[in-house]
């Protein structure tokens, strides 16, 4: 299905790796050129080149309110607009509450939501002056539904959520659609060196073990991929969901994590 993407302009944070470079993988296949912002410009280059055309990778740090003004004054200098923001960069790793240090709970609302508000602070001016645009930022189930040892994350992701929409109501009147999407397990480098290996070691064992036992249990008995979260993002940017603003759409295989 030809998604109309051609032409479109997209930025997409975090778009070096794991579920960033499904979603910019997506987008360049749709025709989009696709600026990915990461922190990691080495990376991010790479991915770029993986890709092919019209993928190009700029250093960016969310949470940094000059990098970000920057960045997307050059994206308009060089393209003459900007389509799509993906706000995709995230972190997080697994800590009990009680261990959480305020630095370390600083740091995932700094990047995680700051991040979102820099960003979409940033396009909204241009955007609202062309009376079009899509933002989708990557959330999570857990906004929905918190898990234990992430409430840090979770509170970010809630967060994210509750902005998207606000966000949808107050600049529908200039055309823009504001969503979220919520991936499900996706194993990016956040399972591979916390989560699996911890499960591994309780389990007695390997990673690659506890991650098949993991995803048994799930209805449809796989993981999501980055490009199935990509694909969403593909579809959110069309104008194929030009009617749908405020959403927060679950990218899972049927069973939320307890």
């Amino acid at each position: 299905m030809d998604l109309g993407l051609e032409g479109k302009v997209a930025i997409v944070t975090g778009g070096a790796a794991g579920i960033g470079k499904g979603i910019t993988s997506c987008l360049a296949r749709e025709g989009a050129a696709v600026v990915i912002g990461d922190v990691n410009l080495e990376a991010a280059e790479k991915t770029a080149r993986e890709i092919g055309d019209h993928v190009e990778g700029m250093k960016l740090d969310v949470a940094n309110r000059r990098m970000v003004e920057s960045m997307v004054e050059a994206v308009i200098k060089k393209h003459g607009k900007i389509d799509i923001l993906v706000n995709n960069a995230g972190i997080s790793r697994p800590m009990k509450f009680i261990d959480i240090e305020p630095d370390e709970w600083d740091q995932k609302f700094n990047i995680n939501v700051k991040g979102v508000y820099l960003m979409t602070r940033a396009v909204l001016p241009h955007m609202i002056e062309r009376r079009y645009g899509k933002i989708i930022s990557i959330a999570s189930f857990v906004g929905k539904e918190g898990i234990p040892e992430f409430s840090h994350y979770c509170a970010t992701k809630a967060a994210v959520l509750n902005l998207t929409v606000s966000l949808a109501k107050e600049y529908a009147g200039y055309n823009l659609n504001i969503n979220a999407v919520n991936p499900g397990v996706v194993r990016t480098a956040l399972w591979n060196e916390d989560l699996l290996p911890k499960m591994g070691k309780e389990q007695g064992i390997s990673p690659d073990e506890a991650f098949e036992k993991f995803c048994s249990s799930i209805p449809l008995g796989r993981p999501q991929t980055p490009e199935d979260i990509g694909n969403m993002v593909a579809f959110l940017a069309s104008d194929l969901a030009r009617n749908m603003t405020g959403q927060a759409i679950n990218i899972t295989s049927g069973q939320l994590m307890h």
